[in-house]
């Protein structure tokens, strides 16, 4: 026998109760969510408002001082130093950024290292390393010195009075900026650097950079003998040829040899002419 077809199904259908039952929940949730946010905004309307009060626009935290600890031209300069930074009295020291400030600070030539630190209730510490002139550059009066970094800082603002200092001679200050970095001295700076640390009897007085592949240097030895050295650019081991240069002065001095040039290009023999 043929099976009866079935009939048409009927779909369930949502009454009207239902749906006005998903809209009001749909609407208390929109509700909550809007009252949520406006809570949140408040918060932070309210936290923002505390710090203005406590902190940002409180008298009492003003900037009265500001203290440098340096050990060379910036000491006792505090008041040069926060013109310099746009550092003003009277300034919230809550509205200092101090990483701001310290890379203002760390922008100026003569600076190595520095830390910037807010003592409340009104102070603000500026710690300030230097960098150490090693040489002069141009000629002996010239503006501008290099520390053993090849970096080139302004003499004026420098520790570099009454130190007695290396001149490089043999090229132009024209073009030199305070801060910019000279690669062309790091042979140079070796030497001076080797005498600075393990020759104290030596005492340079001044390089030439004119002839390529080679360093010239005027020294004196233990302040009397007076040397002109040779020393080639490419030297390995330059602690080696100082120490072959001292035995080749007291060597000569003890002959009672009077040349004063000292050949050192010779794969570690000192010539003396």
């Amino acid at each position: 026998m043929a099976k009866k077809s079935p009939g048409p199904q009927k779909l369930p259908v949502k009454n009207a109760a239902n749906v006005r039952s998903d809209n009001e929940k749909l609407l208390r949730a929109l509700i909550v969510l809007f009252i949520l946010m406006g809570a949140a905004a408040a918060l932070i309307f309210g936290l923002v408002a505390l710090r203005r009060a406590l902190f940002t626009s409180n008298p009492r935290f003003q900037l009265r001082e500001v203290v440098v600890q340096a050990e060379g031209y910036w000491q006792n300069r505090s008041a040069q130093l926060s013109s310099r930074l746009g550092i003003r009295l009277g300034d919230n020291l809550f509205e200092i950024d101090p990483g701001e400030l310290r890379k203002r600070l760390s922008a100026i030539p003569s600076v190595e290292n520095c830390e910037v630190t807010r003592v409340l209730p009104d102070t603000l510490k500026l710690r300030v390393v230097e960098r150490i002139p090693r040489a002069v550059l141009a000629n002996p009066q010239g503006r501008w010195v290099v520390d053993e970094n090849c970096v080139v800082i302004p003499r004026a603002e420098s520790m570099s009075a009454g130190r007695s200092l290396p001149v490089i001679l043999g090229i132009s200050d024209r073009s030199l900026e305070g801060g910019m970095v000279l690669p062309a001295l790091q042979p140079v700076m070796e030497i001076i650097m080797q005498v600075a640390q393990n020759f104290r009897d030596i005492d340079i007085k001044a390089v030439h950079m004119r002839e390529p592949g080679k360093i010239n240097l005027i020294l004196t030895y233990r302040s009397q003998k007076v040397c002109q050295v040779l020393i080639p650019t490419g030297s390995k081991d330059v602690n080696l040829l100082l120490t072959a240069l001292q035995s080749a002065i007291l060597h000569a001095e003890r002959r009672g040899d009077t040349r004063g040039v000292f050949d050192l290009s010779f794969d570690g023999n000192v010539i003396i002419r």
